[in-house]
């Protein structure tokens, strides 16, 4: 489930996370995003491996989402939501 995952993630030691974006929120105004939903974490993995490759600084997105969402995602959906983005000049 989203929250075990989030907790998981939370609760990792080579896991820094910067950001939380929680567009499941019932405040959060589904307008600005088409009506997608999802929690987006900015994170970096910090471990042995990454600081020999020098990345450790990288910072990468994890969308998490329910299973409904993810059923509905395509690539003929994320291309209308690049468009609507566009639209607002994001």
């Amino acid at each position: 489930d989203l929250a075990g995952c989030l907790r998981a993630v939370a609760a990792d030691p080579e896991v820094v996370v910067h950001r939380v974006k929680n567009r499941l929120d019932p405040e959060y105004d589904a307008r600005t995003s088409a009506g997608y939903r999802d929690v987006a974490l900015n994170l970096r993995i910090v471990n042995a491996a990454t600081l020999e490759l020098g990345i450790e600084t990288h910072v990468c997105e994890v969308q998490l989402l329910l299973r409904h969402f993810a059923e509905l995602k395509s690539e003929e959906g994320h291309s209308r939501y690049v468009t609507f983005r566009n639209l607002l000049g994001e």
